[in-house]
Order: C-alpha cells, then structure tokens, then sequence
C-alpha cells in the first residue's frame, strides 16, 4: 500500500511519523512544496528576533524521514490530483501514485488587494523563506498589516529587533478571532507601553514608494515606513481541493474518520473543515492541537483502527514581551445566537478574565496575566459541562467541609468571583 501525503507540515508528518509508530506495512511519500524537514511554523518570529537560532525552529531532521523509511520530496509543489486514475501532478510535471492520499498542505497567507503589495520592503512571516527574508531586512520603521497571532509576533520581533513598529488593523480591535473588545484593549495597551503603535478601525489603501517602500496610505493618513509585513491572515488554496472534485465549505469537508466524499481521500490540518466538538457546527481552527489530533486519527484508520474525530475546539495563546494571555472556545463576535447568553468578568492587579456562558454552561474563555493559567480549569469545566448557575446557586455547600460537589467546583467558583 502506497501512502501519498501532500505537505510536509504539522498534519502531514504527524500522519507518516504515527504510521511507522502503529508499524503501518505501507510505503510513505511526503510531497514537500518547501526545501527542508519539519519546521514550527509559530517559532518563526522568535527565530527574526534573534530570540532563537535557526536550527531551534526544526522539529525534525533530514534523517529523521531516513530512518522510519520516509520518502520526503522536497521543491515539488502538488498542483492537480486525478482521483480517478489515483495520481497527482506537481507544478515540476511528476506525478506520484497513491493507494490512500492525505491532503495536509495547510492554507497560504490571504495578500489584500492593496496598491504597492509587490515592492522592495514588503514582507510575511508565513513560511521559513519569508522568515528568512524579513530577518535579513536592513529597516528602521515597519508597518504590520494586520493584528493576528502572526502580526502581533512580527510586530514583537522587528521591535526588538530596533525597528519603530505600527500595526494597522481593520476591524475595531486586534486579535478580533481570539479576543472580544474589553480583552484586546488591555492586550492594546501593553503593545504601546512596549513601545509600538496600534492603529485600528483603519484600511490600507497603498503601499507608496518607487520600487522600494516609503510609506503606506490609509483611508484616513499617510504613515512613512521602510519595510511592510502582511499579516492579514490564512486561506485555503482552493484549486487543488476543486481539481479532484472534493466537497468544499471554507475548507475541505470531512467526516468523523477525516474521510473526503471521494474515496481514500483524507484531510487534515489546515485544509479541513471538521466538526465542532461542543457546537457541533462545522469550522476550520487552524491550530496546532487539531492538527495533530486529526493526523492521529487518520494513521489510526488507515492502519485497521476504526476511530473517529471528536470534533475541533479553539485554544489558542498570545504571548509577547511580559504579557501572557489565552482563549478558548467562543467569543461573542462568535457566536450567531445570544439567547440565554452570560457574561462573568474578573479584572485586578493578576489580570483580566472574561467567561461566556450559555444557559449555565462555559462556551469560551479569555484570560490575561494570572488568570491565564487557570483556563486549564475553565476549559474542562467546558468539556464536562458544568453548570455555572448550579454551582452559584450551590456555593454555600460547595464550601461545607463535607461538600457533595467535587473539590474542583470551589476552585472554579473562587476563580468566578463568588467568594467565601
């Protein structure tokens, strides 16, 4: 059996590494757009910092793909797949051969229809070659198109870097996927008490300069810049998906076995779209935990083991200079129905928490400074559906000595603000 896995990220070497781990009788071929082994994506901007060296950003070795019997194509772009004749074309004209083919070529970074995008001085951080490209920048003064994950940490790279930073958002605050506005207002503050500007509520309308950058142009001024970096966030590639007839949403659809409605066809990583495991409606979280979750499940099922997908959950962390912050689940922007929909929030000198119930039950999260710790209690109050109204309702005997409540519930009512 010939194991065929398009890309050499997160999800694809997690299913060739977990079938050579269940002792899988295939051979395995990873079709690699990129040159070189597993890298972490999310170490990149640590790596542009001069935080870590290069080499710290790799979770593999050539060898490594050697050793298990790993057949790794690297440069080779997969550009079509025929389902029918079970092949598929790469942009160097090859074509590989499969029994069973994994898509796991994650998403590209969505550039913006803006004037200027291709001049000398505009970067991403997408990939380990933007990574390379943007480090080797000679700039003083950067404009970071966008506030996500990948944003914020470029924004925090070139600022430690000696650059003088801004980041320009659309929407009327940063991070507007992982935070809700009295959240990402405190994270606002913390970027500027470091020293970079955050400007939002603001479009990008060009990139000025002849070929090499001057400024940018929003719809509201004009903000002199050597260097750009686009951070507007991930899409899918569409057009390899729709050359092998698969059913798309915003991603690939699968089924709880990360099965395609084509037949030995499986995605997972960036490129699916799965269920959600509390919602159950569908989404598209392109997080490292899905990621590998997914993978797993698919080595599992190719090997003889029938599994099935729980479902996808939102986690995700920020972290930059001296601020920690987390969220999960969903946040109000989220959410298309509000009905019976609750609000709890602490803020002290320890930090900002905001939990979202919905008829008693946690749906999302977000924590910044010392609370962030504690949403490994949140999220599994999440997964076990406590009921927070019963718990308020309970408090002065989840506080008895001999409470029937499990000793977790005075936690997660101190953590609430309920007090003793």
């Amino acid at each position: 059996m010939h194991i065929l896995i398009i890309g050499n990220g997160i999800a694809g070497n997690q299913v060739a590494f977990k079938l050579r781990e269940l002792k899988c009788d295939c051979d395995i071929t990873i079709i690699s757009a990129e040159n070189g082994p597993e890298y972490d994506p999310c170490s990149l901007p640590y790596f542009v910092s001069g935080e870590v060296a290069r080499d710290v950003i790799f979770r593999r070795k050539i060898e490594d793909y050697k050793e298990k019997n790993i057949n790794l194509v690297e440069n080779n772009k997969a550009t079509a797949i025929d389902a029918l004749h079970k092949k598929t074309i790469t942009d160097n004209g090859d074509e590989f051969q499969y029994d069973k083919l994994i898509i796991a070529n994650g998403g590209k970074l969505f550039i913006p229809d803006i004037k200027g995008v291709k001049k000398d001085g505009v970067y991403y951080c997408k990939l380990l070659a933007d990574a390379d490209k943007l480090n080797s920048g000679k700039g003083k003064t950067a404009v970071v198109i966008g506030s996500g994950a990948i944003g914020i940490e470029s924004a925090e790279a070139l600022k430690r870097k000696g650059f003088d930073v801004t980041i320009i958002e659309l929407l009327q605050w940063i991070m507007p996927t992982m935070f809700d506005e009295p959240a990402s207002k405190i994270l606002e503050k913390s970027l500027n008490k470091n020293g970079i500007q955050v400007i939002t509520s603001e479009k990008v309308l060009s990139i000025e300069g002849d070929t090499n950058v001057s400024g940018v142009i929003t719809d509201k001024q004009q903000i002199p810049c050597d260097t750009v970096v686009i951070a507007t966030g991930i899409v899918l590639d569409k057009s390899l998906a729709e050359s092998a007839g698969l059913a798309m949403g915003r991603a690939i659809l699968v089924n709880d076995k990360m099965q395609t409605n084509i037949e030995d066809v499986y995605a997972c990583g960036d490129c699916a779209e799965t269920m959600e495991v509390f919602s159950l409606e569908n989404c598209n979280y392109q997080l490292k935990h899905n990621a590998i979750d997914q993978a797993t499940i698919i080595a599992q099922n190719i090997s003889g083991n029938d599994v099935s997908y729980p479902g996808s959950y939102f986690y995700a962390r920020a972290h930059f200079f001296n601020t920690h912050a987390s969220s999960f689940g969903k946040t109000m922007r989220m959410l298309k129905n509000t009905d019976n929909v609750e609000i709890i929030e602490e803020e002290n000198n320890a930090g900002y928490l905001r939990v979202i119930t919905k008829s008693g039950i946690i749906i999302g999260a977000q924590a910044i400074g010392k609370y962030a710790d504690s949403m490994g209690l949140l999220l599994s109050s999440m997964w076990q559906q406590n009921d927070i109204n019963e718990l308020k309702n309970n408090w002065q005997n989840v506080l008895k000595l001999d409470s029937p409540f499990p000793w977790t519930y005075r936690k997660l009512g101190l953590l609430l603000g309920f007090g003793y």
